[in-house]
């Protein structure tokens, strides 16, 4: 219902077509203000898909200027229709709200219109409130409708999408030259910049050794960009078509410039400091850069551990190396220390020696790493010299270290006559301008020949070495001299060797040269091979050797071999040559080479110790040495031998007791039959058993006590025997005393075998403590017994071994150097590689690495720490059981 102020024009219903009016208003003044934009934005991007097609740069300077007044022509006509907006009139808001609600007689303007006539007349005035009436009610289903600009009355063949399109495309083909065409139609200087068969290209190219991608350089005069690169980085400027102008401040130097027929040019400028560069084409402006310069910093390589010297005369390096970018090579370089009364510096006839090291095998050649360098045939070895580590890096920086004072490995010499020539063969390098002392050692050498023991031929070379030294007139001559005495030191050492050893030597040093350069797998191969042959065909020689002087048969030739410190056997050394080549073959060369000196070193002390053993107290002991580690082997098979037969008797002791319940249960005349025949047959089997250990232990006992009596004639009183053979014999009364247990639980069975079988098996397994080790009292103090002997025949061995070492070092130490430091093997190690305390290279605050050791030595070490705790019977029974369960698969 409408009230009166409805019908006045007051009430909610004339509100609410006053707020339609409002919004027909808003939406035909956004009607008139969209036909008047779409214009102007049709010409500019009409502007804009010729800018990015090109057509600027293809045209001249007064087609630009033509083209772009064009398109301001046309962009000022299609602004004029801004000039002719006003606001919609009520009158057009009422017809809009008319059109839009598609309703009859027009109900919004009908309620604008006002009574013309006779207003006065009632009747009038009663038909126009009525009409007035029916219109306001109409005013609920009025609406506006959203703006419809209606552009197609205006633009029939839609040439604003055609636009639009254009527009998208052209901008996809302009890419990131979109701003600099757009600017072309601007430039009317006469130049024409960037035509479509024009390209400029730009960018840096680090070097090589640095492993950094290209960084490309985009071209904006807007502003410069900021951009780093490494130094000696080349700036490379590329363009086809047209004139290229580079300007280039600070760093920037002109490397090269390449043009070709077609007009194509290439620029090429070296980066060695922050440098601003600035592109220009046709005299343009079109790329600022500012280029700071990333230092290539040296790279840094230092001493990880103290040089060790080899017992061959090689020299192990430690070191680490580090750069900003990676090392491309290392070296140590040496230089002999200023000598009093020599002129400040020493004067050699041999330039100083200068070795190349292997990189670490991380990325760039970065990280630890070892090596070892042989040095030992250098005119200086022997001498006191001062070691410079050198890394250098792709871009020619060259890092060093810390100089270091060490005494140059030589060479070991065995025969007085051959050091004294390698000694007097260093001064004559050394000191060749008091060559005169060398002649006066020569002279003296040959005043009592008879001394040394050599053939008339060493002493005609003296006489003719001390000839040559009289007559010599330069320094060639003395170099000449040189070398004579060094061949003449070889022959003195090597004649006597046999065919077996120098093939052997020869064999490792062609296998050490490949792997130091790297030669290829196939050639490594059969290196290793020729290695493998040699060396059996030396321990077949010196396994020989060793039985004509035991008086063995051909057939008992002996395979453990005497060391510096302890026995070697040829499998172990089989197994370091197969460590080695499995090494070589998954390309780790470095520890590949490591383990080849380890197995060098190890060569040289056979070697070694077989010339010793012409001493017969050396010789002796060397065969008790070898006698008390087979011993060893034997003691530690028959404790294993032990346990596990203990563990059967416990076992079947267990299955016994379960089978007399089961008979109790169900009594019987043919169960009672089976148990009284397995009660007589196990004590029977148990006591042979028993008996073969008993004997087996009993045997080694006294094969202890005759090598004890041997080292006492030879005043060696090694307390760790005593211990052993305490041991042995405690080990046999437990294995004694196990069989007669046995046996009486025999008789027991046989007699009550029902009732008493149970209880005496249960018995006897039984100790005060609980159940041994062994599973029987017997057998678990036999085992810890057998233990106690193991224990204690290692610590005499090792005495026995310090002993020779000491005897060997009181006598003149043959072989070892002076000055050169602990020759690697020497020292006492645990399981994992580390000195032990008493060791003077031990050091509690050092950090110890055990990936320096390779993983295959790692693991034996390992395995033989275990063995040894197992064999230890003060630790709780549940760590040998734990230690028993670890090394049941091996």
């Amino acid at each position: 219902m409408l009230n009166k102020k409805d019908l006045s024009g007051q009430g909610p219903a004339s509100r609410r077509l006053e707020r339609l009016i409002g919004t027909a208003r808003a939406a035909l003044l956004w009607e008139g203000l969209w036909r008047a934009v779409v214009p102007p934005l049709i010409v500019i991007g009409l502007f804009l898909s010729c800018s990015f097609a090109g057509v600027w740069i293809d045209v001249g300077r007064l087609g630009r200027i033509l083209g772009v007044a064009l398109f301001g022509v046309a962009l000022a006509i299609s602004v004029l229709p801004f000039f002719g907006l006003r606001a919609p009139s009520r009158r057009q808001a009422l017809e809009r709200i008319d059109r839009a609600s598609e309703r009859s007689h027009r109900p919004a303007s009908g309620l604008d219109d006002k009574l013309a006539n006779n207003a006065g007349d009632p009747a009038t005035r009663a038909l126009w409130t009525a009409h007035r009436r029916r219109l306001s009610l109409e005013i609920a289903a009025l609406r506006v409708g959203a703006p419809s600009p209606r552009m197609v009355d205006f633009d029939r063949y839609a040439l604003r999408a055609g636009v639009l399109v254009l527009l998208v495309a052209t901008a996809f083909l302009a890419g990131p030259e979109k701003y600099a065409r757009v600017a072309a139609a601007f430039d009317w200087r006469g130049a024409a910049p960037l035509g479509t068969n024009d390209r400029i290209d730009a960018w840096i190219d680090p070097p090589a050794y640095t492993g950094k991608p290209p960084v490309m350089l985009k071209l904006a005069a807007s502003q410069p960009q900021k951009i780093s690169a490494p130094i000696h980085s080349m700036v490379i400027v590329r363009a086809s078509g047209g004139d290229l102008d580079v300007e280039t401040q600070g760093g920037l130097r002109k490397a090269d410039v390449v043009k070709s027929a077609s007009g194509d040019s290439e620029r090429r400028l070296a980066l060695e400091s922050d440098a601003q560069l600035n592109l220009r084409h046709a005299g343009t402006l079109v790329g600022r850069f500012d280029i700071a310069a990333i230092p290539d910093l040296p790279p840094q390589i230092e001493l990880t551990d103290a040089p060790r010297a080899n017992v061959r005369g090689s020299l192990t390096l430690s070191y680490a190396i580090s750069d900003d970018y990676g090392a491309t090579s290392a070296a140590a370089d040496f230089a002999g220390p200023t000598v009093e009364g020599a002129g400040g510096h020493l004067r050699s006839l041999v330039p100083p020696p200068h070795v190349a090291l292997p990189l670490p095998p991380g990325p760039g050649g970065l990280g630890e790493t070892q090596a070892t360098v042989d040095l030992s045939d250098h005119p200086w070895a022997g001498a006191h010299v001062k070691m410079t580590l050198a890394a250098r890096d792709g871009g020619g920086n060259v890092g060093r270290s810390e100089p270091i004072e060490i005494a140059l490995p030589q060479r070991p010499f065995v025969k007085p006559l051959a050091r004294a020539l390698i000694e007097q063969r260093r001064n004559l390098v050394l000191f060749p301008d008091q060559h005169e002392r060398v002649q006066t050692a020569l002279d003296a050498l040959m005043i009592a020949p008879e001394t040394f023991d050599e053939s008339s031929s060493v002493f005609l070379g003296l006489s003719v070495a001390s000839q040559m030294l009289r007559d010599a007139q330069s320094d060639a001559d003395l170099l000449k001299i040189a070398d004579y005495l060094w061949n003449m030191a070889l022959q003195i050492e090597n004649g006597s060797l046999s065919e077996a050893e120098r093939d052997l030597r020869a064999a490792e040093q062609q296998l050490r040269e490949a792997l130091q350069r790297n030669a290829p797998d196939e050639e490594i191969r059969k290196l290793t091979e020729n290695l493998r042959a040699t060396m059996d065909k030396f321990l077949n020689e010196f396994a020989e050797q060793q039985a004509r002087e035991l008086g063995n048969q051909p057939q008992q030739q002996p395979e453990i071999f005497p060391n510096r410190s302890r026995s070697v056997s040829r499998q172990d050394l089989q197994s370091m040559l197969d460590r080695m080549q499995e090494m070589e073959r998954s390309g780790d060369r470095a520890d590949a080479q490591r383990m080849l000196e380890q197995l060098q070193n190890t060569l040289e002390n056979l070697r070694m110790a077989q010339r010793r053993d012409a001493d017969p107290t050396t010789h002796a002991m060397n065969n008790a040495l070898r006698e008390l580690d087979r011993l060893t082997r034997e003691q530690q098979a028959l404790r294993d031998e032990t346990s596990r037969r203990a563990q059967a008797q416990a076992q079947a002791r267990e299955r016994q007791e379960e089978s007399d319940d089961q008979q109790q249960n169900q009594p019987g005349q043919q169960s009672q039959q089976s148990a009284n025949d397995q009660a007589q047959n196990q004590p029977g089997q148990q006591g042979a058993s028993q008996q073969d250990l008993h004997d087996r232990q009993e045997d080694l006992r006294r094969r202890l006590e005759e090598v004890e009596r041997q080292l006492k004639q030879m005043g060696q009183d090694q307390s760790g025997l005593s211990e052993a053979q305490k041991a042995m014999k405690d080990a046999e009364n437990a294995l004694n005393q196990d069989q007669d247990q046995g046996q009486n639980q025999g008789q027991n069975q046989g007699r009550n075998p029902g009732k008493n079988q149970g209880q005496s098996l249960g018995g006897q397994g039984q100790s005060p403590g609980g159940e041994s080790p062994g599973g029987s009292q017997g057998g678990g103090q036999a085992v810890a017994a057998q233990g106690r002997a193991l224990e204690a025949l290692r610590k005499g061995a090792e005495q026995l071994a310090q002993a020779m070492q000491q005897g060997g070092e009181g006598q003149g130490a043959e072989g070892d150097q002076e000055g050169t430091g602990q020759a690697e093997g020497g020292g006492d190690t645990d399981p994992l590689g580390r000195p032990l305390a008493n060791d003077p290279a031990f050091d509690p605050h050092a950090r110890f690495d055990p990936m320096g050791i390779p993983a295959v030595e790692r693991a034996q070490r390992v395995l033989e720490e275990l063995r040894r705790r197992l064999s230890d019977p003060s630790r709780p029974q549940e760590e040998l059981d734990y230690l028993e369960r670890l090394l049941k698969p091996y």
